[in-house]
């Protein structure tokens, strides 16, 4: 499990009182956006529909990188690339590594949530 809290230290910055709140926000919403994206990845291997499986990788790879979720995003990176050009049906390995890093970095967010950011 790879997560850089420091990228959401960088809010903080720029935002000053406002940050925590901001921070909140995008975790919770990575949080509840996160296993849909993974179930539309899977739904699209299924139904061999690359452009959704594109699409919801490529929007995983980028909140991934918004809350600090590294390893999780370079996965998503990944998955993104081998979508635009590999039969889905291959991709499924990569999708269950996906799903099972975010499930490492979930209760780590969950806890900074709970802590108040």
């Amino acid at each position: 499990m790879t997560l850089d809290i420091s990228a959401l230290d960088s809010y903080r910055e720029f935002m000053g009182d406002e940050a925590d709140d901001f921070i909140r926000d995008v975790v919770s919403t990575f949080l509840e956006n996160a296993p849909v994206l993974m179930d539309t990845m899977s739904e699209a291997i299924s139904r061999d529909d690359r452009d959704s499986f594109v699409r919801a990788a490529h929007t995983l790879k980028s909140n991934s990188a918004t809350v600090g979720a590294t390893l999780l995003s370079s996965l998503g990176a990944s998955l993104e690339q081998a979508g635009k050009t590999e039969a889905l049906s291959s991709l499924q390995e990569k999708l269950d590594a996906a799903r099972e890093e975010f499930s490492l970095v979930k209760p780590r967010l969950e806890e900074m949530l709970s802590a108040g950011t």
